[in-house]
């Protein structure tokens, strides 16, 4: 098959999960989305890029964004200003999002000579897209900043001062990710001077260069948040650093023992599909490691060197930050398309990571089934439950009320409160809640018996709220209709206003 079909196959799928993904349930989008689709939700519709109750907050104020850096909400908001605010805006917007990758991924692999496998990996990446997909996450802005600077890096002739652009873009992104991009950067220009006199001098003054530029165009943003707000930058570091985030986890490991506790409740979490992406991602890079010494004889030091920068990448993400299960995908992807990226038409490395991306697809095959499945079982509940934002709208007297959201809804209550809000990262004190006009609390993923009413939220007085609406419907976690599990994963939310409003209490 010519390249030329490959990308009209990529098309007709892409047009294919797009319409898909509007004909069955949204996809749910959960605490990810307060950080990072939320400000750029209010600045598209109300005009503020701020949020409320975030990583490190201790009241219900908004405040203007710093818990993360700004690229994806300002991305989000781009959308939200042009297409509709409504609830598959965070579903289409990641859907998007995914298809890009993918087709910078085709590209790449398309580039490589013809073959099975290229074949294979090509069919795979067509037809499969919506597998690039880190729901509600940066990392895959990353990867489309990520491929783009390591095909400047890799042509000959340094461009350190376009190289540092591109890495303060990807640090506003995903500042993980700039670790990793200025890592691949800096061994790119290291390879490219290893046979010339004077490299070490070279090197250090593209290095340089490079990091000033880094410098250069992030002091202004940073300068901007803090005129803005003077406590932003210190939330940020504190999200970036504290002891919440991967970073402060590592740092607060003191024995072997306490670094395996940390990785066995990261994998063995409560997401069935995190074991699977561990062990996937650890396999990948072992074969790797593997095949790169059966072929040391012939492997040179730009093979080697773009070899030891992968492997690096993926031990920074396991150990540095062992929390977060996104860096880990992240990475699992951006190695084996750093190869491609580096590796001619024909090249030794271009066989492994072709296989490699393929693991990489596969290992999200889990998460995409899962989802497609729980999607379309979930379309009835969700025609049932669509209603309730509009129906707790109008029995809630302030204009805007502060309402607390409780499950993976948001997307689904958002276009019609501004400020909806969390309660995971708040103290536990009822004197923070005093302005909490409705809550939400939702059943995804509620394991109550049928019928049963989920727990009203510790952190609120039970005593000041009451019962409005209850859950239209409780689904449980179906195959074609039949219960197989002891969850639900249905929409349905019970809804709960302050006593300052008369009971209505109606249940479809």
């Amino acid at each position: 098959m010519r390249t030329f079909h490959y990308r009209v196959l990529f098309a007709s799928c892409a047009s294919g999960w797009l319409i898909l993904s509007l004909l069955i349930a949204p996809s749910f989008s959960g605490a990810d989305a307060f950080i990072f689709r939320d400000p750029g939700w209010n600045l598209a519709a109300w005009g503020s890029f701020e949020s409320a109750a975030g990583p490190y907050s201790h009241d219900l104020i908004p405040r203007f964004y710093a818990y993360y850096t700004p690229v994806v909400p300002l991305l989000f908001a781009g959308y939200a200003s042009v297409l509709p605010r409504n609830v598959y805006a965070g579903t289409i917007f990641n859907l998007l999002l995914g298809l890009s990758v993918a087709a910078v991924a085709l590209r790449w692999v398309l580039r490589q000579l013809a073959g099975k496998l290229r074949s294979t990996v090509a069919w795979t990446v067509a037809v499969l897209a919506p597998a690039f997909i880190i729901y509600d996450r940066p990392e895959v802005v990353a990867l489309i900043l990520f491929s783009a600077a390591l095909a400047l890096a890799a042509k000959p002739g340094p461009r350190p001062v376009v190289a540092g652009m591109l890495i303060a873009l990807t640090f506003l992104a995903d500042p993980f990710a700039a670790i990793v991009v200025a890592l691949w950067t800096s061994v790119l220009y290291f390879s490219h001077e290893w046979d010339r006199s004077q490299r070490w001098l070279r090197i250090f003054t593209q290095f340089a260069t490079m990091t000033i530029t880094v410098v250069i165009l992030l002091s202004p943003v940073a300068l901007l948040y803090y005129s803005i707000d003077h406590t932003s930058l210190a939330r940020f570091a504190a999200n970036a650093l504290g002891p919440d985030s991967g970073v402060g986890v590592t740092l607060s490991i003191k024995s072997v023992r306490d670094f395996v506790d940390v990785m066995r409740a990261t994998i063995f979490g409560i997401p069935v599909t995190v074991p699977a992406i561990y062990l996937l991602s650890f396999l990948s890079c072992c074969s790797l490691a593997v095949w790169s010494f059966f072929n040391r004889k012939v492997l040179g030091h730009v093979e080697w060197l773009a070899i030891a920068a992968g492997l690096t990448c993926m031990f920074l993400a396991v150990i540095l930050v062992p929390y977060q299960v996104a860096y880990v995908e992240f990475v699992a992807f951006s190695i084996p398309m750093g190869l491609l990226i580096l590796s001619r038409p024909g090249a030794l490395l271009a066989k492994p990571a072709l296989v490699m991306l393929l693991l990489a697809m596969l290992m999200e095959l889990p998460s995409l089934g899962i989802g497609l499945i729980a999607r379309i079982e979930q379309k009835p509940s969700f025609l049932a439950a669509r209603e309730q934002p509009a129906f707790l709208r109008a029995r809630i007297a302030s204009p805007d009320p502060v309402v607390v959201l409780i499950g993976d809804f948001y997307d689904l209550f958002k276009p019609e409160f501004h400020r909806m809000v969390q309660l995971d990262y708040l103290e536990n004190d009822v004197n923070h809640f005093a302005d909490v006009a409705a809550v939400v609390n939702c059943y995804h993923p509620y394991h109550g018996e049928s019928g049963t009413v989920a727990p009203f939220p510790s952190a609120l007085k039970a005593s000041e709220f009451h019962l409005i609406q209850s859950a239209p419907q409780h689904l449980w976690v179906t195959l074609f209709g039949h219960k197989v599990m002891r969850g639900q994963w249905g929409y349905g939310c019970d809804l709960y206003v302050r006593n300052s409003a008369p009971p209505s209490i109606s249940s479809p």
